[in-house]
């Protein structure tokens, strides 16, 4: 059986590490925070409901990361965007090159990010990969209870370097079998995560609902005209993409793709593909909607986009509207082109980078 260490203890983090417990690896679990490991210490261990069913009991919970990622053969990080700048910073210090570092899921440059502080940090990258969205369909029910709605069947994968791709399937297979799959660069797996499309287009624009917590569905916020704003958004992240050398699939694809949703009006779409979910609109303005899909996508998007010439007015809006809504200097805990060591490069050299993690010079 191999060695896994699992970055984040949230629902992804504690599915991860209660299925791979329960398939008989080496499970380490870091947290930044001992209060997360209470509950899985109180009941003595992981309870996994839903698609994987059992009680899994991790090797080692601990808020030392060196320990948590001594000798394993893989680090699956597992944490909200925003943590991952700071995660990337301190993984550069203690991993090795013969360790696969996996973000799952990420945001486009997580990869990338971590590849430029290790050799900021005068360190061998070794391969790092990254996928758009989870392999795992989770929430969390109760404290260290986890439903698992699904294990996805196929979800895309790329490395960096994009070479390294195929050797990352092969190290991934003993753990999650052949779920994962080749993604291209991590450009376009980056650029495929759609979430900062459809969740923040409805959430600023009925941003009453937000300030009072009513938690309406998401899907019930979108009407005519929002679904068209979310079409218009979509069509900037298409176009950036096009002009990046890399042809994306709509959010409107991604609907049939993943919920057999191919007719109807934008609405219709919506309501088809998610409204069996439900999931509730953001009650907060720390809600992963803005603190994520903001500075960690739209920001990002723009500010690269910024780099090579490409106008994204719409996006533009949004990361301003937003700011101002929510009180927060997005630039200023966002990923940007800067903190990316994208500035000066045009859009043959970003992509290089995206590809190979050789950056601008």
């Amino acid at each position: 059986m191999g060695k896994i260490a699992i970055v984040g203890a949230g629902n992804v983090g504690q599915a991860i590490a209660g299925h791979m417990t329960l398939k008989g690896h080496s499970v380490h679990v870091f947290s930044r925070f001992e209060s997360d490991y209470a509950a899985i210490q109180e009941r003595g261990g992981i309870r996994l409901t839903g698609d994987i069913e059992g009680e899994a009991v991790p090797d080692l919970l601990t808020t030392d990361l060196a320990r948590a990622v001594d000798g394993v053969d893989v680090i699956v990080v597992a944490a909200p965007a925003f943590a991952h700048p700071y995660l990337s910073g301190e993984l550069a210090e203690v991993i090795e090159p013969d360790q696969l570092v996996l973000f799952q899921p990420a945001v486009l440059g997580s990869a990338l990010e971590l590849t430029r502080k290790t050799k900021l940090a005068g360190r061998e990258p070794g391969v790092v990969a990254e996928t758009s969205t989870s392999l795992y369909t989770c929430r969390l029910q109760r404290p260290a209870e986890v439903y698992v709605g699904a294990v996805k069947n196929a979800v895309p994968v790329s490395a960096i370097p994009q070479s390294a791709t195929p050797t990352v399937l092969d190290r991934l297979e003993p753990f999650f079998g052949q779920r994962y799959v080749d993604g291209g660069d991590t450009l376009r797996v980056g650029l495929t995560n759609i979430n900062p499309v459809y969740h923040v287009p409805p959430a600023i624009l009925n941003f009453k609902t937000v300030e009072e917590a009513e938690r309406r569905p998401q899907h019930t916020l979108v009407t005519d005209r929002i679904g068209e704003v979310v079409n218009e958004l979509d069509q900037e992240r298409v176009s950036f993409g096009r002009a990046l050398g890399v042809e994306l699939p709509t959010f409107w694809d991604f609907l049939e793709t993943s919920y057999g949703v191919r007719e109807g009006s934008f609405v219709d779409r919506v309501v088809a593909g998610y409204g069996r979910q439900a999931f509730p609109e953001p009650d907060s303005l720390t809600h992963r909607y803005f603190t994520e899909d903001i500075p960690f996508g739209l920001l990002t998007w723009s500010t690269i986009a910024e780099q090579i010439g490409v106008a994204m007015p719409i996006t533009d809006s949004f990361v301003t509207i937003s700011g101002v809504l929510c009180g927060r200097e997005w630039a200023r805990e966002g990923r940007t082109a800067e903190s990316l060591g994208l500035v000066g490069g045009d859009a043959e050299s970003i992509r290089t980078a995206f590809v190979s993690g050789e950056f601008p010079r």
